[in-house]
């Protein structure tokens, strides 16, 4: 772990390395994931059954890729009776706040002047949503994926998650894919998932797009594939960056970066603060750490010293976590300030984990710094915008002159051309119009 260390005073390399964060693995990845793709191109279901039994140590015939029905009902048998419940509060509310999101289907943008352009949002007609697995199962991310999807109205929701030693799928995990609105579930995952969702195999037929958070395999995989189907962003090893000020919590500011380290080895847990005394108190209580959140602390921590509010908010803009937790009296302060992060927590009440299970927004975040161009899964994704636009004989009349002059200076004159013969007479006599 980086610190206690003034910002100011970070080595280059380590200034880099935290801007850069897992991007020499990414590269490793995609040279793994390029072959893996290929593979499931080229030989489809059995290329899946050879990775599945390689990675994921259990051997399948094509029958079993597809998850029953039978097995989804069974799933919601197999559930306590207190995580079935929680799985559904944890839906209604992401269901209600996609519903209000979700925007009017046709806008009338203009209609003056003899021009009339509507905005129409369509839903995709079919869309692939990858829920990782292997160290956990992870039903919250089975519903930020489908609910925003189902909401939008796609047609045809697909999902691929790795089946356990046995060949399962987690029963928490099913349960909360068929909640969400997903008709087929494939146990598949990793490159291979991605690759068959993006090119289609025997079992599984190819989407529109791809989303879903995953391992640098499945990212690798799904920046390989972008242009045959669409993909939301790079969504690979979870990233928190907290700023606290000195009346801040150190056991709450270390529990925050605690419960985001334990996702995975290759988290990125940092601290931003403007005291010595919180940073060391923290710093004290991480020291403490054991197993995968030692490890995300020790490989990719940092506690980070700011003098002041102008200096953290220039790296936070910088750094674009993909989460971002005030912990301040005044939070509007450097919020004000922030240019590009994933998703905002603000105040000791907000934990990064109601987001990452229960408060509506889907977790689904971008990370890797691409908070920079990219926003967090939402129901835009599941979208496609396009205009119908009508002109009236006068709405043309006006543009004549800007379109002709425009067509002439790029050397198109034909496009000038299709606007004048509107304006000929007929022969016969008469106008168009």
């Amino acid at each position: 772990m980086i610190g206690p260390v003034k910002l100011k005073n970070l080595k280059a390399s380590e200034l880099e390395a935290l801007l850069n964060r897992n991007k020499a693995s990414l590269e490793e990845a995609k040279h793994a994931a390029s072959k893996i793709i290929e593979d499931v191109r080229r030989r489809g279901d059995e290329a899946l059954l050879e990775y599945t039994q390689a990675y994921d140590g259990v051997k399948l015939d094509r029958s079993q890729l597809r998850v029953s029905k039978s097995e989804v009902e069974e799933a919601y048998q197999r559930l306590p009776p207190s995580l079935l419940k929680a799985l559904k509060k944890a839906e209604r509310n992401i269901r209600l706040f996609h519903r209000r999101q979700l925007p009017r289907r046709r806008q009338i943008l203009v209609n003056a002047g003899g021009l009339r352009i509507v905005q129409v949002f369509q839903p995709l007609d079919s869309a692939g949503l990858y829920v990782p697995g292997g160290r956990a199962a992870y039903p919250s991310t089975a519903l930020m994926l489908g609910v925003p999807a189902s909401v939008a109205g796609v047609r045809r929701l697909v999902a691929c998650t790795p089946p356990n030693r046995n060949g399962e799928i987690n029963p928490a995990v099913l349960a909360a894919l068929n909640m969400a609105g997903v008709s087929e579930i494939y146990r598949v995952g990793g490159a291979q998932a991605i690759a068959a969702m993006a090119y289609g195999t025997e079992t599984i037929p190819r989407v529109c797009k791809i989303v879903g958070p995953g391992g640098l395999h499945v990212t690798a995989a799904k920046i390989l594939v972008y242009g045959e189907v669409g993909v939301e962003f790079p969504a690979g090893p979870t990233e928190l960056l907290v700023y606290a000020e000195r009346e801040a919590d150190p056991e709450l500011v270390a529990a925050e970066l605690e419960s985001q380290a334990e996702h995975d080895p290759k988290a990125v847990p940092i601290l931003l603060t403007t005291s010595e005394r919180l940073a060391e108190a923290v710093y004290d209580r991480l020291s403490k750490a054991e197993g995968r959140v030692r490890e995300a602390l020790q490989a990719n921590g940092a506690i980070l010293l700011v003098e002041s509010l102008e200096e953290a908010s220039s790296f936070i803009s910088m750094f674009a976590p993909e989460h971002l937790a005030i912990h301040a009296s005044k939070p509007g302060r450097l919020l004000a300030k922030i240019r590009n992060v994933g998703a905002v927590s603000l105040g000791p009440y907000t934990p990064t984990a109601a987001l990452d299970y229960a408060l509506g927004p889907s977790h689904v975040l971008p990370t890797g710094g691409s908070a920079r161009y990219a926003s967090g899964l939402s129901v835009y994704d599941f979208l496609r915008l396009y205009t119908v636009q009508s002109l009236s004989r006068e709405g043309l009349k006006g543009l004549k002159k800007t379109i002709t002059a425009l067509a002439e200076v790029e050397g198109l004159r034909l496009h000038g051309k299709a606007v004048e013969e509107r304006f000929k007479p007929k022969r016969g006599g008469g106008n168009n119009g």
